[in-house]
């Protein structure tokens, strides 16, 4: 009776005991990630996260090389057909005797005035392949007044690329100021200068085909390259363009030489003389009875003796140069003027065949090298120079910061020593 009486109230002290411990306790609420709708959240973002971010990389990675299929898609290059030389025609040429016209033949005032219309006739179809470019400079003087410059040149629209029409001009006229360019159909567009050679004074200038009308593109030509190789003093030719200084100027005349030359860096180019009058801001193209251009008038050279009268460029000698500005391409220079030394000079003065270097520009590529006048250049990056040609040839195909191995011949006391020079080429500013 004892023992029952004693647990009693031990089991009620247990009951309040285990009743007020269970009432202490403190209830936690579960972790908001722990929570299935947020896990299912933050699933869906990370995963978003990584893919967004995978796409951005292969995006970045892609981007170039979708440009570039773009680009080649979109740009397409110009290329300048090469000229073929028929060499039966040539023989023929110089084996044929010369023929002499005894019958004499009177023309009348009409008789010139319809030749006349007929050559007014070939010029006109050559103007529409040609454009005034306009360079407009402003600047400010020591007052703050506005300075407005103004130089234009004659253009020669060589063709479009599909996004950008093609126009040939001289550098040194264009190469300062907002450039407008004025079609035939008197329409104007700007325009943006691309590459240019400062050897020869080329340089071409584009225009956006959306920014040309399209009555204009009905109206204009892309201008068709002729030969001077085969051209003859005494040959009838046209000048068009602004030869005295004003945009449609239309002369005519004829060749007095094709053989006379300008010795430029690293090259030689066919010069064309006429007896034409020429004028101090005068530019365009000589173009034959046909209209096919046959030169560019140029005011780099100057021919001894023919100073006064219209010079220009042989088309045939520039126009690997042409195609080359007209893709955007780095015209480069090594900076030496020379001469070939053809076989039967080789023979007669014991000296190697090559290109001699009589000059060597201050500040250029080929003076850094040490190159010196005297030496003969005989082979560049493997190719064998037998004259300025191949060297133009050869620094055509090379690009601005290139190092090329030049072999040369230097003599001494003993005779010619074989010597070697890297030269970096640059662009002639």
């Amino acid at each position: 009776m004892g023992n029952k009486q004693t647990e009693g109230p031990m089991e009620e002290d247990k009951e309040k005991n285990s009743g007020f411990s269970f009432m202490q306790e403190k209830i936690k609420e579960k972790p908001v990630y722990a929570n299935p709708l947020v896990k299912k959240a933050l699933r869906c973002i990370l995963g978003g996260a990584l893919f967004g971010g995978t796409a951005l990389l292969i995006w970045a990675l892609a981007l170039p090389r979708i440009n570039n299929r773009m680009e080649k898609n979109e740009i397409q290059e110009i290329q300048i057909p090469e000229e073929t030389v028929d060499s039966e025609t040539d023989d023929k040429d110089e084996d044929e005797s010369p023929v002499y016209i005894t019958e004499t033949v009177s023309m009348e005032l009409k008789d010139y005035e319809k030749m006349y219309q007929q050559l007014m006739q070939i010029g006109n179809q050559v103007s529409k392949s040609l454009v005034d470019i306009s360079a407009v400079k402003t600047d400010t003087d020591w007052f703050d007044e506005a300075l407005t410059s103004h130089k234009s040149a004659a253009g020669l629209i060589i063709g479009d690329n599909g996004m950008e029409l093609l126009i040939l001009t001289e550098h040194e006229k264009v190469k300062d100021g907002d450039l407008k360019v004025r079609f035939y159909d008197h329409t104007e567009a700007a325009g943006t200068l691309k590459k240019y050679d400062g050897n020869t004074g080329l340089a071409v200038v584009s225009v956006n085909l959306s920014d040309v009308d399209s009555s204009t593109r009905e109206v204009i030509s892309y201008a068709e390259l002729g030969s001077s190789k085969s051209l003859r003093s005494g040959q009838p030719v046209i000048v068009v363009g602004n030869p005295t200084g004003s945009n449609g100027s239309l002369l005519f005349g004829n060749l007095t030489s094709v053989t006379q030359t300008a010795e430029l860096y690293d090259s030689s180019y066919n010069i064309l003389t006429t007896d034409i009058l020429k004028s101090s801001n005068g530019s365009g193209v000589v173009a034959d009875w046909s209209g096919k251009i046959i030169g560019l008038l140029q005011e780099k050279t100057e021919v001894e003796g023919q100073d006064n009268t219209i010079q220009a460029y042989g088309i045939s000698d520039v126009k690997d140069l042409i195609e080359h500005l007209s893709n955007n391409q780095d015209i480069v220079y090594m900076g030496i003027v020379g001469a070939d030394v053809t076989t039967s000079i080789s023979e007669q003065e014991n000296i190697p065949i090559g290109v001699y270097v009589s000059e060597v520009s201050l500040d250029s590529p080929a003076i850094t090298a040490g190159i010196q006048p005297g030496d003969i250049i005989t082979e560049i990056n493997g190719q064998a120079i037998v004259n300025l040609k191949d060297i133009v040839a050869t620094l055509l195909k090379c690009s601005s910061g290139q190092t090329v191995d030049v072999r040369y011949k230097r003599a001494d006391a003993s005779g010619y020593q074989d010597l070697q020079a890297s030269v970096t080429l640059k662009v002639l500013q």
